[in-house]
């Protein structure tokens, strides 16, 4: 271990600080019941609890997301607990999520898809969107399902390149969901 530290501390002397890519490994992170495999490391990000005072039209009864920024990546995970009148419909979710990422502003161009798969044997809905942002080519890919009132949603955001759409390739299809003992 000592002469691989000295190859490597030699190696930062001769060319400077190595990327962080040859650094980083994917490592296993849970948030709100779901697991998933990636770089970086999560923050809280935002935090919602419905209160006596709360609009009576949301039907949102309790949010909260964690998020993760690395290496030009912005990985969300979020957990949406509704109202128990609320009437969940997957297909509806995802149309309205890919409705929105349209209606921002600076978005052009933009292209979508959805596909029906699973999550730990639950039905799910993966949905692909890209689009040009400010001139940018941006990509979209989020994986969206239900377990009665609770929506959990997880979404990849970045430049649209080979690399990155491997890696969200990578995380999305790994992604699973880990019930509260």
């Amino acid at each position: 271990m000592n002469n691989l530290r000295k190859v490597l501390v030699g190696m930062m002397v001769m060319f400077g600080p190595m990327p962080a890519v040859l650094w980083a490994q994917a490592v296993e992170h849970v948030m709100h019941q779901v697991k998933l495999r990636c770089e970086g490391e999560f923050r809280s990000a935002a935090r919602f609890q419905r209160t006596a005072d709360t609009q009576p039209s949301n039907p949102v009864r309790k949010m909260s997301s964690e998020i993760c920024l690395h290496e030009g990546m912005e990985i969300t995970v979020a957990r949406t607990e509704y109202m128990p009148e609320t009437k969940m419909d997957l297909k509806g979710f995802v149309k309205q999520s890919a409705a929105a990422l349209g209606r921002r502003a600076g978005v052009t161009s933009a292209m979508q898809s959805t596909a029906g798969v699973k999550v730990s044997s639950m039905p799910a809905e993966r949905l692909s969107f890209s689009a040009r942002l400010n001139g940018k080519p941006v990509t979209v890919e989020s994986l969206y399902f239900l377990k009665d009132q609770t929506l959990w949603t997880v979404q990849i955001v970045f430049e649209t390149d080979e690399e990155h759409r491997r890696k969200a390739e990578s995380i999305l299809s790994g992604v699973r969901y880990q019930a509260v003992p």
